[in-house]
């Protein structure tokens, strides 16, 4: 049957806000008091509108309302947090990524917040939700980590403010997190670099998860390169320092591969930069290689350096050549 929204303009729930009016139709279903699922939630007006239209059918005792909306506001105060509270996120991509992919496979009492009655066994709350696996930007994320809160249902009485507890909590992991020194500082910011560096990470941890079995794989939180795919370079260049920021199940095994992926690149480098070149070995009188030394370090170049402004600029003295 169609509502008509007009009856609910002046009604018992007056906030203009999306996220409260969003709020109080969940917890009006979840709390089984009023069937919401019909409810436009697109914008605050539509959805306070019906919500209104709705409590004046269902509840039409003015005493009854007033009871209603004291839990409603109850519940608001415990479960929808302040925008303020995301504030550290909004200029901080790399926490936003970290956190977000963090919460996509936290269980429920890592994370800080028990399951619901009668949850279906091996979800999370991130699943629970269902919320995106592959949002495609920094303000997207911002969009889902503000869902996933709002989504969380918590009973009231009595208000312990617990979302604002398990977002400090989140909030002073990160603090640990960002006091390290910044992964991969060494690594250029270039499209191929940063492939190949998400290439190595994703072996390794395609490796481990290979390698886990039993109990300890369904404790164990897989690497974040096993089940996200980056859809731009931007979004793989935070997602690799998201993926190393959430490695924290083997302190010794990630300073090996972060040492061995330095080592590597290093090497990779030193490649590149000789493949026009040739090696030479020869010897040198004492004087000599002491007067190659001095003309080196006082024109500030190495040495092989030093050597090929020599050998060229006699080649063009003496042979015409460039």
């Amino acid at each position: 049957m169609a509502v008509n929204y007009d009856d609910g303009r002046r009604g018992l729930i007056t906030s203009r806000d999306l996220r409260v009016c969003a709020f109080y139709a969940g917890w009006l279903n979840a709390s089984n008091k009023i069937n919401t699922n019909n409810v436009p939630r697109q914008d605050a007006e539509s959805c306070r509108q019906a919500l209104n239209q709705l409590i004046n059918q269902a509840i039409p005792d003015k005493n009854q309302q007033a009871g209603l909306l004291s839990e409603m506001e109850i519940a608001r105060d415990e479960n929808v947090l302040p925008l303020d509270c995301f504030d550290w996120l909004r200029q901080n991509e790399r926490a936003t990524f970290w956190l977000w992919a963090y919460l996509c496979k936290a269980g429920d009492y890592e994370f800080g917040i028990g399951p619901p009655a009668n949850a279906e066994f091996g979800k999370n709350w991130y699943q629970r939700i269902n919320l995106s696996l592959s949002p495609a930007s920094h303000h997207e994320r911002i969009h889902i980590l503000i869902a996933f809160f709002d989504n969380i249902y918590i009973s009231t009485p009595p208000v312990n403010h617990l979302k604002k507890q398990v977002m400090e909590k989140l909030k002073d992991r990160w603090k640990i997190i960002y006091s390290k020194p910044l992964p991969l500082k060494w690594l250029p910011d270039e499209e191929d670099a940063v492939l190949w560096a998400w290439n190595n990470l994703q072996k390794v941890q395609q490796e481990k998860a290979g390698n886990i079995g039993g109990l300890y794989m369904s404790l164990s939180t897989p690497g974040l390169t096993t089940w996200l795919t980056p859809l731009s370079h931007s979004e793989r260049n935070l997602a690799l320092r998201a993926a190393i920021d959430l490695w924290d199940d083997a302190p010794d095994t990630k300073r090996l591969f972060l040492l061995n992926l330095n080592k590597a690149w290093n090497q990779q480098k030193l490649r590149q930069s000789r493949t026009d070149k040739k090696a030479l070995n020869t010897y040198l009188k004492n004087e000599t290689k002491t007067r190659l030394d001095f003309m080196a370090e006082r024109s500030g170049v190495r040495i092989s350096d030093m050597l090929e402004m020599l050998i060229n600029d006699h080649y063009r003295k003496t042979c015409g050549g460039e």
